[in-house]
């Protein structure tokens, strides 16, 4: 393989060797590039970076032995490292190799656009504990994320064999995860799975559906445990774990979770009875979605863990208006029994 750079780009060319059957554009760009994974590799196909003999050829073209390829990559400019700044951590579970962390609602995990100070790395860099690197500066240790107003488990390495061994279990789906919606519309039935195709909304490239023909595999599990007169609080089990997956499959089935701004109406209507559940619903500012529980192989040990983060208190006041104590004895003692 060759490879030189420029001010702005990286271009990398290599020869296709001789297999059979012959394998896929995407599949040789990411065997033979450093650092591409199969997912980037198929990017800079559709962004038009990459050439087989001079031409642009679709991810799923077979280049013959001897075609040579092309591929032209962007150098990344480096981002501004995030800087340590204090910040509480509910830990859950810590070794030398692994802590687990109950992420508060409103938190947002790593530094971005609009973020880069008080998130959830800005306080693990100034705890001062070791942390892998794989993810980058800007990401260091997370081995997952939780969107900004989801409350739940979140796994964070700190180690870079830890993280790429729990990084390879999530890939691989044996991490089995545990969710706590409220979700309007008391209808919604005991059980059920959704499964679809997913991907980004056509005309919003922001959001996501599961109402596409082409997309990535996405599969939701959920329980029913008790119902209101207006909104029903479920135990979901994603076997997937696409971008808002369990938000999208939930209100793409005319049950969006409570609180939900973007892919749901959020509350009940004005004027919807009883009046006193729907003012305890109203009361729930975020997303009503809380990642209650993971299991999974401890990457040391290969023991297997399952951690439960405690519910927090918004989530708790809004159930026991609408409920009362019964939400409690409603929760399963084991959330993947």
């Amino acid at each position: 393989m060759d490879e030189f750079s420029t001010a702005a780009r990286t271009v990398h060319s290599f020869e296709v060797p001789a297999t059979h059957p012959p394998e896929r554009l995407d599949v040789l760009v990411a065997a033979n590039v450093p650092g591409v994974s199969r997912s980037a590799a198929q990017r800079l196909i559709r962004e038009g970076l990459v050439w087989v003999d001079g031409r642009r050829r679709p991810q799923g073209f077979r280049p013959p032995p001897g075609a040579r390829v092309l591929v032209e990559r962007p150098v990344p400019v480096p981002a501004e490292a995030p800087v340590a700044q204090p910040g509480d951590l509910d830990i859950l579970y810590e070794d030398e190799t692994l802590l687990a962390i109950a992420k508060r609602p409103g938190v947002v995990v790593h530094p971005g656009a609009g973020h880069r100070s008080g998130t959830l790395v800005n306080a693990l860099l100034a705890s001062g504990r070791r942390l892998s690197s794989v993810g980058g500066p800007e990401r260091a240790g997370l081995v997952h994320r939780l969107d900004r107003e989801t409350s739940g488990v979140l796994l964070v390495a700190k180690d870079d064999p830890a993280h790429e061994a729990l990084a390879r279990q999530f890939k691989e789906r044996t991490v089995r995860k545990a969710y706590l919606a409220l979700v309007l519309g008391a209808a919604i039935p005991d059980a059920g799975e959704i499964a679809t195709a997913f991907g980004r909304r056509p005309g919003d490239r922001k959001q996501f559906t599961g109402r596409v023909r082409q997309g990535r595999e996405a599969v939701t599990e959920y329980r029913t445990l008790l119902r209101g007169g207006l909104c029903a609080l479920v135990l979901v089990r994603p076997r997937t774990g696409r971008t808002h997956q369990i938000r999208v499959h939930l209100a793409e089935r005319g049950h969006p979770v409570v609180g939900d701004r973007v892919y749901g109406r959020a509350w009940p209507r004005p004027g919807s009875r009883p009046a006193g559940e729907a003012e305890a619903l109203r009361a729930m500012t975020r997303v009503a979605l809380h990642a209650w529980a993971l299991r999974f192989r401890h990457p040391a040990s290969g023991d297997e863990r399952t951690l439960v983060a405690p519910v927090p208190r918004d989530f708790r006041e809004v159930c026991a208006a609408v409920f009362g104590d019964e939400w409690v004895q409603a929760l399963p003692g084991d959330p993947f029994g």
